[in-house]
């Protein structure tokens, strides 16, 4: 029982760094579709991220966190996940059939930022492919033969493709 336990903890972690790491890789991409999995689990890092960055500010420089002025490692962590972030949010719109300009009620002060978030919380348009691409759910994560390949999954599959040839 111990076993099974241990085995969901490393599938849980292993999620949430594919959800990361699918979303740096594609940090220019606004077309497509992410699903919430991927949303949730890449802001899971994210926060993670952004606590680690801000206690090397506390204990490296000594600068206790602030509004008034960000520590080198926070700054570093914000700038690079800055537009990922937007895009990933346009991409999990666009899983819920909406358009990504749908990103910019998160401007609106107060309601904005709540109204965003339960968007980005609802679930998929149906089952299948919809007008900004298929279904991110189709198919196991680490599928590398569904036509909806994602640019760590190839990148994964160039990974074993080059371990087969020097074998």
């Amino acid at each position: 029982m111990c076993a099974n336990g241990i085995l969901s903890v490393i599938s849980a972690g292993a999620a949430a760094m594919f959800g990361y790491f699918d979303t740096m890789l594609r940090y220019f991409e606004l077309r497509g579709r992410s699903s919430r999995r991927q949303y949730f689990m890449y802001q899971l890092t994210l926060i993670l991220l952004v606590f680690g960055a801000v206690w090397l500010d506390w204990t490296v420089d000594g600068v206790p966190p602030s509004r008034e002025r960000l520590g080198f490692f926070t700054l570093f962590v914000t700038l690079v996940h800055f537009v990922p972030g937007i895009t990933l949010t346009v991409r999990r719109l666009h899983d819920s059939g909406r358009s990504g300009w749908w990103a910019l009620i998160g401007l609106v002060p107060l309601i904005g930022g709540i109204w965003l978030f339960v968007l980005m919380c609802l679930g998929p348009d149906g089952y299948g492919a919809n007008a900004y691409g298929d279904d991110p759910r189709d198919g196991p994560v680490f599928d590398t033969g569904t036509p909806r390949q994602t640019r760590s999954q190839q990148f994964l599959a160039d990974m074993a493709a080059r371990r087969g040839m020097r074998a």
